[in-house]
């Protein structure tokens, strides 16, 4: 490596190449796991083949989860207009990759229950999966990087060289590879000493899930505009961590009901229960100062006051000081963007930019149950799905989302669960996926 040290090509293939190394060796491990699986009768330690398999669902979902963000996939894309079928199947890869982790998760996890009875399923799906692995990793060593080395020109090579100086690069950045090594430090201590880890005593049983603790639940709401009822008897509730959306045509009541929950309409009827507290009495302010933030509809950011200016204005009900100053510093750093245009009107920022802004500003509240009101609305297609993305980032974090949205496919997609409200009455709900391929859902939403 030495001779190639200021090589950019060199310096970017010799990042994935290691990062395809570490790969190897969880491959390696998880078939070690399943070879002791196929010749002792003990149980299979499912702590720390979960363990194993978020290495592998992290690599999926934070590196690869969007091709379109790796600059690898940009300049190749770029290079071969006429496409790479590469990269199509290379793709296609990362979308099944979740739906088949989970399903061996299952699998491992129910099969315990009547060990050893389903142990020949356990080591057939353990095998499958290490398989497509292997196939996937090789087809990105020896038929990727050779196109790579191929078809891109040292420009290229440089952008993607200095993507690895970039704390947040998908890819490169520092912040997942010290992600990944964390998680290999915990592997190699739980793993047996005969294949090479520490055997640090563990519990071998994942324990079961704690029942979901609401956040806010709404009960028989009511509440009108003067003499016109809007919202009759909504019930919803949303639990802590997830992402819950609401679907609905124009003119449902969505944007009322966010509203209601922000304090900005008030209750004529029913309840609301946020953490325990009842919400109807407590005004506005006091809801923002508790965790509950609204990102309006249309951005409605601050037009005359600069970029900065609106952020700081986010963390009002905070005493300044540090703590505040860090979490600016945060949000710079999430949206480069915006440290870039720091000083200029809000009013001058495209429509993305100004939706940026308007998420910089409630993380500047601190939110807990963050309401999200139509943020896709007006955006083009690869903004949205940028804005969904970092939707996705946020709840990863730990911020539970309540996100109304018109673009229901989109927002079925990444929901835990899902409303759909019509003329003010929910008339349905259940996860979000489910909803997704619900025929009344897919006529009435979906265009389908």
């Amino acid at each position: 490596m030495t001779e190639h040290r200021h090589d950019p090509c060199e310096q970017a293939v010799h990042i994935i190449t290691r990062e395809h190394l570490n790969l190897w060796r969880m491959i390696l491990l998880l078939e070690r796991l399943q070879q002791d699986i196929a010749e002792e009768a003990q149980a299979p330690d499912e702590v720390l083949i979960n363990a194993i398999l978020d290495y592998f669902e992290h690599f999926s979902e934070r590196v690869q989860s969007g091709p379109n963000e790796i600059l690898l996939f940009q300049c190749l894309r770029t290079r071969a207009p006429d496409g790479m079928a590469v990269l199509d199947e290379l793709e296609q890869d990362y979308l099944t990759a979740h739906e088949a982790l989970q399903g061996l998760r299952a699998l491992l996890h129910d099969s315990l229950d009547d060990w050893p009875a389903r142990r020949g399923h356990v080591i057939h799906a353990m095998s499958r999966f290490t398989q497509t692995l292997r196939r996937h990793v090789q087809l990105e060593e020896q038929v990727l990087i050779p196109q790579a080395r191929a078809l891109l020109n040292e420009s290229d090579w440089a952008q993607i060289a200095q993507a690895k100086d970039q704390y947040d690069d998908p890819l490169f950045g520092e912040r997942v590879r010290e992600e990944f090594k964390e998680l290999r430090h915990r592997i190699i201590n739980m793993a047996p000493e005969h294949v090479g880890g520490l055997g640090i005593e563990h519990p071998r049983r994942l324990a079961p899930p704690p029942p979901p603790e609401a956040l806010l639940e709404v009960k028989g709401l009511v509440t009108a505009y003067g003499r016109i009822e809007v919202l009759h008897e909504v019930d919803l509730t949303i639990c802590r961590g997830e992402i819950v959306s609401l679907v609905g045509a124009n003119g449902a009541g969505k944007s009322t009901l966010l509203m209601t929950l922000s304090g900005l309409q008030p209750v004529d009827r029913g309840g609301l229960v946020y953490a325990g507290a009842d919400l109807t009495r407590i005004p506005a302010h006091q809801r923002v100062a508790m965790g509950i933030v609204q990102v309006p509809e249309g951005r409605q950011v601050f037009r005359d006051l600069s970029v900065h200016d609106n952020l700081r204005l986010g963390a009002f009900t905070r005493k300044g000081g540090v703590e505040v100053s860090e979490d600016l510093e945060q949000v710079y750093n999430r949206f480069p963007i915006l440290r870039q245009k720091r000083d200029q009107l809000a009013g001058m920022l495209s429509g993305g930019q100004q939706q940026m802004l308007a998420l910089g500003r409630a993380l500047m509240a601190r939110p807990r149950l963050l309401l999200l009101d139509e943020p896709s609305m007006g955006l083009a297609p690869l903004i949205v799905e940028e804005i969904f993305d970092i939707i996705r980032e946020l709840n990863g974090e730990g911020i539970t989302v309540f996100l109304v949205e018109q673009n229901a496919s989109q927002a079925l997609a990444i929901s835990d669960r899902a409303y759909v409200l019509e003329a003010g009455r929910v008339v349905l709900e259940g996860a979000g996926r489910d909803l997704l391929e619900d025929d009344k859902v897919k006529a009435a939403y979906l265009g389908i």
